[in-house]
C-alpha cells in the first residue's frame, strides 16, 4: 500500500478547535488530494474524525466554506458534501468567517441580555420542580464531566430547563434564535475539563440562588457565568472581551 493511501484525506486539527482552524484543514486537504468540481468530500462523520472535532465544529466551518463558493452540500440518495470551485475564493472565505464572528458577537450580546432575564425572572416565578429539572441536568453534565459532547449536551439541557421554567413564550421565542447559534459557539470556542468543572460550579450556584430567590447572589453568578463563554471567544478570535462586550455588561 502507497503511503498516499495510507495518510488520511485531512490532518487532525492540533492547536485549536476553533472553526477557522477547521476551515484551514479543509482546504488544505482538498489542495493537497487535488480535488476538483464535483468531487466528493469524506463524510461528515470520517472528516470531523480525521480532524479530531465535533460535527457541530465541522458543519460551521463547512456552511462558511459554502458560502464562499467553495463547497456546497447535496440532499438524498448520493448527497453529502462537493467541491464546487477549483479555486480557493480567499477573500470570500475570510469576509465569510468575519461575518460568522460578528454573528457570534451579536449571539453573545443576545445572550447576556436576554438570558439574565430570563434567569431572573424565573427565580421569582419557579417552582420547586422547576429547579428539579434544572438540578436534572446538573447531574447529567456531572455524570459525563470528561465527555466533550455529552457535557454540551447536559449544558444545552440546563439552559433549556431554564427558558422552560419561565413559562413565557414570547421570552422563550425570543431565545430561541440565541440558543441555535450558541450551541456552534459553544462547540467551537469550548474550553477542557477545568471549563467544564467551572461551568458545572457555576450552574450549582445559579440553580441555588433560583432555590432560594436571591437575585443579588444570582446577578453575580450570572455576569461569571456568561463572561466565561465572552472571554473564550474573545481569546480565540484575539479580541479583548472587556470592549466587545463593553456595552450589554454595563446593561445587564
Amino acid at each position: 500500500m502507497s503511503l498516499a493511501a495510507e495518510r488520511p484525506f485531512a490532518d487532525p486539527i492540533e492547536s485549536t478547535r476553533t472553526f477557522e482552524a477547521a476551515i484551514e484543514h479543509v482546504i488544505e486537504a482538498i489542495e493537497r488530494a487535488g480535488l476538483r468540481s464535483g468531487a466528493r468530500l469524506p463524510t461528515e462523520r470520517d472528516l470531523a474524525t480525521q480532524l479530531e472535532i465535533s460535527i457541530p465544529t465541522l458543519r460551521q466551518a463547512l456552511t462558511v466554506l459554502a458560502r464562499s463558493g467553495l463547497v456546497d452540500s447535496r440532499q438524498g440518495k448520493g448527497g453529502g458534501w462537493f467541491v464546487t470551485s477549483d479555486l480557493v475564493p480567499v477573500d470570500a472565505i475570510s469576509a465569510a468567517v468575519a461575518v460568522e464572528e460578528a454573528l457570534a458577537i451579536e449571539t453573545l450580546s443576545a445572550r447576556r441580555l436576554v438570558e439574565s432575564s430570563i434567569a431572573r425572572y424565573v427565580a421569582l416565578t419557579s417552582t420547586a420542580e422547576d429547579v428539579g429539572q434544572l438540578e436534572w441536568a446538573n447531574e447529567l453534565l456531572e455524570r459525563h464531566i470528561d465527555d466533550r459532547a455529552a457535557v454540551i449536551e447536559a449544558d444545552g439541557a440546563f439552559h433549556r430547563a431554564l427558558v422552560r421554567a419561565a413559562r413565557n413564550r414570547p421570552l422563550q421565542e425570543a431565545m430561541r434564535p440565541v440558543s441555535r447559534n450558541l450551541t456552534a459557539i459553544r462547540d467551537a470556542y469550548g474550553g477542557d475539563r477545568e471549563d467544564n468543572l467551572k461551568t458545572l460550579r457555576l450552574h450549582r450556584r445559579q440553580t441555588n440562588a433560583i432555590r432560594e430567590r436571591d437575585l443579588q447572589a444570582l446577578n453575580r453568578v450570572l455576569d461569571e457565568h456568561l463572561r466565561m463563554l465572552e472571554d473564550l471567544f474573545a481569546a480565540a478570535i484575539g479580541r479583548d472581551p472587556k470592549e466587545m462586550f463593553r456595552v450589554v455588561r454595563a446593561a445587564s
